[in-house]
């Protein structure tokens, strides 16, 4: 995409909106709940106190991960020849439905799960191979969805370093390396995605996000400019 052959105007929604997901999702992260507990059953026991919490902190992730989806989604058709963005689109959806689906683990299965079995059992650790499942699962998906985000992000970065200015070139040069260093560290075992490992790998991703959303709005404005002059000379 660049500002004289693209339709930025019509893309200016996605970049403000990469900059507004960007910007909350490592806020909302704040807020993430962890169970406390000296044993299994108090950390069980505990996993229900603060499931309601839990539900609105993964409810406003799921938001932000569908607003960022979309944003990325509509940004991919309007950029010009450009097969790199289109596989980093792909990518990036792959890797959104993932983490999308750790949420509603992490957020809502667990939570409602113990909600309804811990009354039912005389003693709580009996609930704890289900909720392994459930944990398993969600670490599972969180990993597809860390390496498959992230991989959209590189390829995404490659493709900025070919367009032109300071911020285009900063974007790209921060999305590969952050990308890189998401996907080595997780692969590697040095991110764990718990809460701190997550919330790591949210900061890095979101301020990618704020750089390539700044960069759209100054395109987009770039480009209303031009094309205003444009229709001027020709009245």
């Amino acid at each position: 995409m660049n500002t004289t052959s693209s339709p930025a105007p019509h893309v200016l929604p996605c970049g403000l909106l990469l900059i507004a997901a960007g910007v909350l999702a490592p806020l909302i992260m704040i807020f993430h709940p962890t169970a406390q507990g000296a044993d299994m059953a108090a950390r069980l026991i505990s996993l229900t106190e603060i499931s309601s919490l839990s539900r609105h902190v993964h409810l406003a992730m799921i938001a932000c991960i569908v607003a960022l989806w979309l944003s990325l989604a509509h940004l991919a058709r309007w950029w010009p020849r450009s097969g790199a963005v289109g596989a980093a689109a792909r990518l990036y959806t792959l890797g959104a439905v993932a983490m999308l689906g750790a949420a509603l683990i992490s957020g809502f299965l667990i939570g409602d799960y113990l909600q309804r079995v811990l009354p039912l059992i005389p003693h709580a650790e009996d609930a704890l191979p289900s909720v392994l499942l459930a944990f398993s699962a969600n670490q599972v998906l969180a990993g597809s969805g860390t390496l498959g985000m992230s991989a959209g992000i590189v390829l995404w970065s490659a493709a900025m370093l070919r367009q032109s200015g300071p911020l285009a070139i900063a974007c790209g040069a921060y999305g590969v390396i952050a990308g890189l260093l998401c996907l080595i560290g997780y692969a590697a075992g040095w991110i764990r995605l718990d809460v701190t490992g997550m919330t790591f790998v949210v900061v890095a991703h979101s301020l990618w996000y704020c750089l390539l959303g700044l960069w759209v709005v100054r395109a987009s404005q770039h480009s209303a400019t031009t094309t205003s002059s444009e229709d001027g000379h020709r009245d």
